[in-house]
């Protein structure tokens, strides 16, 4: 059988592929390109693939809008009558005092960056070491000074006392990523099923730097600094005290050691001998971290930090991107340890007054720090006082359970309203009294905290137990006047809480609400009118 010739496509057919194929070359060849500048600008200039740092504004404590009109004059007979279907709905905010917002600075941050660094006290399936929901238990802010080329490592207070952005209550602050999830146990599986804890974590963090913007964040666990350590080849480093391994029963001894994962690990978690503030282990932290930083350095392999949080496979959380920490690793290898600056927010813990221990942040330590970093003037918060949370015992979280109250039934009667119920003026009237005493009551609270923060910030003396003895003439006068301003404010604020409650209950009883309680549960922490999210240590 004759073989049959092969038919060709026709040449002008075939010259007219060669167009395609080199656009499709082009179009790679052009983004090949773009991507390479990108990646050189980024090593060159690590501020090119970051955004700018700005001022975080702080959320400010709000009254909740009333469901209808709301007169607080004697009306106008010639006024126009309003209509209450258009009233602006309720939009309840939480009740944090506006005292507790930093100074916005305007320093110019655009060549700077500021990233937090978290170690969370959690295991591979998601159990903690301590309580029953893992916490940040540490916080660190890396602020990098791309003018300067210097790195200041600031240690936070896992115990500071502190309120959560957008949210009621006091906290401590290695709980607020607890807040931001909500007060779920979560597993560390699932990146995004945490971000909002971390996210949440750095806004609190801001509020702590006077508004100091953190935007971005790495978080790790237990077993992810261990795989990391171990990926490096362990550290060699001066033991300052004897300590058992993580996950074993090896000691090591002080002096030059060779350490592991499990033995850094353990290291870092060390309490005995530490100072009631954890300050002995979080200075343990920040030499840890220069120690692992050398280590990188003086082996050359500090661009290999991207790998290795590759290598670490879990339990590595962040909001950068790939090449963004590349950018970071590469800056890395132009610093030298000299540059790199170890501080802390440090401040005075609390003895177990009540339930919990907290850090009450040195105010002045802060403000110097905080000049020094970043150049800023600061006020001092003074909510995170013993003075404070002593009134917060015995004024402020009753005043905050009468708000609560009040709002649940202000709600209701706006969830009514949007359903298509009608009231009638009784009810509305009603309605009128328990608004205008309630936004009595949240206008007094925020008021008593600005004045009383304010004067417990400038009175820190006053804070120590048993030092009456050592006070001088102008302290007695001063501690005199302070405390009939105290009785002043909680004679008023008592005012206007039984004015919250009597007419709540009467707006209560005429739109038959029931559930109301007015007194407080006996851990404070566990009662979601106080904080609205439950946060559990033990």
């Amino acid at each position: 059988m004759k073989k049959q010739p092969q038919e060709h496509a026709p040449r002008s057919q075939q010259k007219k592929r060669h167009p395609v194929l080199w656009i499709i070359l082009s179009l790679l060849l052009i983004g090949f390109i773009f991507c390479a500048v990108n990646v050189i600008r980024a090593l060159m200039q690590p501020t090119s693939v970051f955004a700018k740092n700005a001022a975080t504004p702080i959320p400010e404590s709000t009254v909740m809008a009333p469901a209808f009109p709301i007169a607080t004059t004697t009306p106008d007979p010639d006024a126009p009558t309003a209509d209450p279907a258009n009233a602006s709905p309720a939009t309840p905010e939480p009740a944090v005092p506006v005292s507790a917002a930093p100074t916005i600075p305007e320093a110019d941050m655009s060549n700077r960056l500021n990233v937090m660094l978290m170690g969370i006290d959690a295991k591979e399936n998601g159990g903690t070491t301590s309580g029953s929901m893992p916490h940040t238990d540490v916080m660190m802010v890396i602020a990098i000074n791309f003018d300067e080329n210097t790195v200041d490592l600031i240690t936070l207070p896992r115990d500071t006392l502190t309120t959560a952005p957008g949210h009621y209550g006091y906290y401590k602050l290695n709980g607020v990523f607890n807040v931001g999830l909500g007060g779920w146990k979560k597993p560390t599986g699932q990146a995004n099923d945490l971000a909002d804890g971390f996210l949440l974590t750095c806004r609190a963090a801001e509020q702590w730097l006077g508004g100091i913007s953190i935007p971005y964040y790495y978080a790790v666990d237990f077993q992810a600094v261990i795989n990391i350590v171990d990926a490096i080849g362990g550290i060699d480093y001066d033991v300052d005290q004897q300590f058992n391994a993580f996950n074993s029963n090896k000691t090591y001894h002080t002096g030059m050691q060779h350490l592991d994962g499990d033995a850094v690990m353990g290291y870092l978690r060390i309490r005995n001998g530490a100072d009631g503030l954890d300050s002995s282990r979080t200075a343990r932290q920040r030499k840890m971290m220069v120690a692992i930083f050398n280590k990188l350095k003086s082996e050359g392999t500090l661009s290999t930090i991207p790998s290795l949080i590759t290598a670490a496979n879990s339990g590595i959380y962040t909001n950068t991107t790939l090449i963004q920490t590349t950018s970071l690793a590469s800056y890395a290898t132009k610093l030298n340890t000299d540059s790199i600056r170890t501080r802390s927010m440090f401040g005075e813990i609390s003895d177990i007054e009540y339930d919990w221990r907290y850090v009450y942040v040195d105010q002045q330590n802060r403000i110097d720090l905080i000049r020094e970093v970043f150049g800023i003037e600061v006020g001092p918060v003074g909510t995170c006082t013993r003075q404070y949370e002593r009134w917060l015992h015995t004024v402020g979280f009753t005043a905050m359970k009468y708000m609560r109250q009040a709002e649940k039934v202000l709600n209701h009667v706006q969830e009514k309203k949007d359903a298509g119920e009608t009231f009638t003026d009784e009810q509305i009237a009603l309605y009128s009294d328990c608004y205008m005493a309630y936004t009595a009551l949240r206008e007094g609270f925020d008021q008593a905290t600005d004045r009383l923060a304010a004067r417990y910030a400038a009175a820190p003396w006053r804070e120590k137990k048993n030092s009456q003895k050592s006070w001088t003439a102008e302290n007695k006068a001063a501690d005199q006047e302070l405390t009939a301003l105290e009785a002043e404010i909680k004679q008023n604020i008592n005012g206007l809480q039984t004015a919250v409650k009597e007419t709540t209950l009467r707006l209560a009883e005429s739109i038959d609400h029931r559930y109301l309680t007015w007194t407080l549960s006996t851990k404070w922490y566990m009662d979601q009118d106080i904080n609205e999210v439950i946060v559990a240590f033990g």
